[in-house]
């Protein structure tokens, strides 16, 4: 067949990508590597990309001429140079909105709660502590979440499904969110400058846009209580990474949870990436929130028809 479709995402799913675009496309399927995309992507009329793990440059796009869409199997693609798809037309696909798809996929809130709970028993210490050969319990003092505020910047499909895993603790949970005007009963809306000052935990569930850039910002952490623990699984830009060092340096913030960082995969250079390199309160995981097998192949199949249905 003359049109291909390069995709970038886990080998287990490919089956799901094949059998979707048969009879209309061959399907490349590349290692999320600079180097391996470029190559493939040249010949591609479509780009599923269920990885974020390479950023697609002007420069590259340009390479495409046969390039008729980018579909993508998450809800953000800030990786992605938009501008360049816009010049020639080109959509860009996303999740976001796709509510029909994403109404039962929890992995990412499930995630966010794990992360939420280890930074509440300092989990990542104790861990270390016992690989080092200790057992002293002592050190490692816990937060009991019974009684203690939740506050959700952001309260959509994750935002609303960590408030059920909160009243499952006999937390209170207050949130913040422009876009919502009704809550259910036990979740009270409030200002942005409520929810942070009020919150004991502070998670963040927005999608990233000019507005929503360094929302948690050195301001906000000052708003914030002594001793917040900062959950950010949306995107890395949504917070202000110096913010956070110089909040958890002065003691402001107890403990930082994160599955997103700017320039990501590349964060070595990061600022809370150094710092956690010597300090046990902060948790970093490489964006594994929403990878689940199931999860996975749910939104590659719904990624894939809609590549199907520009390019067929």
């Amino acid at each position: 067949m003359d049109k291909k479709v390069v995709y970038t995402g886990p080998q287990e799913s490919l089956w799901v990508v094949e059998e979707e675009l048969a009879g209309v496309a061959d399907v490349i399927r590349v290692e999320p590597t600079p180097e391996e995309l470029l190559s493939a992507f040249e010949q591609a009329s479509g780009f599923l990309d269920a990885s974020m793990k390479v950023r697609i440059p002007a420069e590259t796009i340009e390479a495409a001429k046969d390039l008729k869409v980018i579909s993508t199997a998450t809800t953000g693609a800030d990786h992605i140079a938009k501008d360049a798809l816009e010049k020639r037309g080109i959509p860009l696909l996303t999740l976001k909105g796709q509510k029909e798809v994403l109404h039962g996929l929890t992995g990412a809130a499930e995630h966010s709660w794990l992360l939420l709970m280890m930074c509440a028993r300092n989990v990542r210490d104790a861990i270390h502590h016992v690989e080092n050969g200790g057992w002293e319990r002592t050190e490692f003092p816990g937060i009991m979440l019974k009684n203690k505020t939740l506050g959700l910047i952001g309260f959509g499909r994750i935002g609303s499904w960590m408030a059920k895993y909160a009243a499952g603790f006999d937390m209170n949970v207050i949130a913040f969110d422009p876009f919502v005007t009704e809550a259910p009963d036990g979740i009270k809306m409030v200002s942005k400058e409520e929810a942070l000052s009020q919150a004991d935990f502070v998670s963040v569930h927005v999608h990233l846009s000019d507005e929503t850039k360094h929302l948690i910002n050195t301001e906000a952490v000052e708003k914030m209580k002594d001793g917040v623990t900062i959950i950010n699984t949306s995107r890395g830009d949504i917070v202000d990474e110096d913010a956070l060092v110089s909040g958890l340096e002065s003691g402001k913030i107890k403990a930082v949870g994160v599955d997103v960082l700017t320039d990501e995969p590349e964060v070595q250079s990061r600022p809370l990436y150094a710092y956690s390199k010597n300090h046990n309160n902060v948790i970093i995981t490489p964006h594994i929130g929403g990878f689940c097998p199931e999860s996975v192949d749910i939104t590659v199949r719904f990624a894939a028809e809609r590549i199907k249905n520009i390019i067929a």
